[in-house]
């Protein structure tokens, strides 16, 4: 079975690796010694009489008080349970598993002072297949997703095990494992950092590459099946305004529609295109930037030490402990607040392509795509849909990150809101690719309606992969189905694998 090792230098493949494909995690030699080596700091401060947040005194507003060395583990335990006040529906597995690799690599960065058998215990968690029930709302960028994870691992809470839900206790007994009894220092560091947020920021990000080429690929086919021109996609128009994002995407329309016989044969039909054919270079690049963007900050986020406080070795054999605030979600929560803004324009653009496919006063196509108008409305309605969804995704592209209340008695009188921005950037993701897969449809509907002449080799597979779950439509038909399976096509990657199959690489 493949394997993700954590090293200190993860990315976003290894997450997508853990969380969607389960595969198993292993730690590192360096990982260990690291571990182990900051753990030993932890120990000598346990021991000692100097106030140390979190490990020698109490937590929140109760940081004024010192904390005998006795009392610890109780303070600890209860810090857990006092944390886990999330509510609603869980989250997705894929979610959890994320965040709980996303605890490992945080976790294990050599400034935290969490055990090697506390790690050792979420990591088999991760390898067994046990799911902690992780409701999804309640958290301003850390805390109470991840107490609920925490509950688990000291044998509370609920959790998934082969497909049956039970108590924590439980669904680590059936999987051979052991609850934690949770020393010094780590049931803060459990439910600190930004564990939530990173996690629903990677996954957003990995779909939103997925989405942005995919778009293109819908971009490129409604270019075709509308007659439209390639001249705006001119290389020397791109090099004339050289943002890299921009060129690379009038390259991929270029490719994909390189063959065309629909292309050439309407070349000079007309002036120019409407904008939402003529711009995708500008606003596709647009998108494409803001989250090459995102993956950079992530990048930096998943191999980062977001505790507090943070344990650093003195060059004398002994360590310092610092108080201040890496767990600040702020970096990927307006992040993921762009990364919403900038899908949601994505599909804004792919909806006015969706209009011209089915409005016959300019698509110079069968109204509505309809092939047997007598008794039938044809795709009338799917755009009722994709305007609908779009409406969804304006509402949670409104940013998260400039709210602000005052928590734990003013002594967090600032939070960042990160988590908020970062999960409606996940659910935001789910709806555009209904948008883009409706496109597609409506794409592949057009097709069908030329006679006598082909599509390009690379438009001609996406025509073929829609096929096989969407049939041509000669009479009204219940369309639901038929955007839910394009739609997981979508989400899948299936569309770029057809069009590089015959282009290579799409540019990214």
């Amino acid at each position: 079975m493949e394997q993700v090792t954590i090293n200190g230098s993860n990315t976003l493949s290894d997450v997508i690796a853990v969380a969607r494909n389960h595969q198993q995690v292993v730690f590192s030699d360096g990982y260990v010694q690291r571990v182990r080596r900051c753990r030993e700091q932890v120990d000598a401060f346990s021991k000692g009489g100097e106030a140390i947040y979190g490990i020698t005194t109490g937590l929140g507003d109760n940081w004024r008080r010192f904390i005998p060395e006795e009392d610890r583990i109780r303070i600890q335990h209860n810090h857990i349970l006092a944390h886990t006040c999330a509510v609603g529906e869980p989250v997705k597995e894929e979610c959890v598993r994320a965040m709980m690799l996303v605890m490992l690599l945080h976790f294990g960065s050599g400034h935290t002072g969490i055990r090697l058998e506390t790690l050792e215990l979420l990591r088999q968690m991760l390898n067994r297949g046990v799911t902690p029930r992780v409701p999804g709302h309640g958290s301003v960028g850390y805390i109470s997703l991840e107490a609920h994870i925490g509950m688990v691992l000291i044998g509370e809470g609920k959790a998934w095990y082969q497909g049956e839900l039970l108590d924590g206790k439980e669904a680590l007994a059936r999987a051979g494992l052991a609850p934690a009894v949770l020393s010094s220092k780590e049931g803060l560091t459990i439910v600190s950092g930004t564990t939530s947020v990173t996690a629903f920021a990677a996954l957003a990000l990995y779909d939103a590459v997925t989405l942005a080429l995919t778009a293109d690929i819908s971009g490129a086919f409604s270019l075709e099946v509308l007659k439209g021109t390639l001249m705006a996609m001119d290389k020397r128009i791109m090099d004339a305004r050289p943002h890299p994002d921009q060129g690379r995407t009038a390259a991929n329309i270029r490719a994909i529609l390189a063959d065309s016989p629909i292309v050439k044969k309407y070349r000079g039909h007309r002036v120019q295109d409407a904008l939402s054919i003529r711009c995708i270079p500008q606003l596709h690049g647009a998108v494409k930037k803001t989250i090459r963007d995102g993956l950079d900050t992530l990048a930096i986020e998943l191999n980062s030490s977001v505790d507090n406080p943070l344990v650093f070795e003195d060059g004398k054999g002994g360590a310092e402990a610092l108080m201040g605030c890496n767990a600040d979600g702020s970096y990927l929560g307006m992040a993921t607040d762009y990364l919403a803004i900038a899908v949601t324009d994505l599909c804004k653009m792919s909806a006015s392509r969706i209009d011209r496919l089915l409005n016959r006063l300019v698509s110079e196509l069968p109204a509505f795509l309809n092939k047997n108008a007598e008794y039938n409305d044809g795709l009338m309605m799917i755009q009722y849909a994709a305007a609908g969804i779009l409406g969804e995704m304006r509402i949670l592209s409104h940013p998260a990150v400039v709210d602000n209340l005052t928590t734990c008695a003013n002594q967090e009188d600032y939070i960042s809101m990160g988590y908020n921005a970062a999960k409606k950037a996940y659910d935001l993701m789910e709806l555009a690719s209904y948008i883009i897969a409706i496109e597609l449809i409506c794409d592949g509907q057009a097709l069908d309606c030329y006679e006598g002449i082909g599509p390009s080799s690379a438009t001609g597979r996406v025509h073929a992969l829609l096929r096989e779950d969407v049939p041509e439509l000669t009479d009204d038909a219940p369309l639901t189905p038929m955007i839910e399976k394009t739609a997981a096509q979508v989400r899948a990657g299936k569309y770029i694998e057809a069009v590089e199959a015959v282009t290579g690489r799409l540019k990214f």
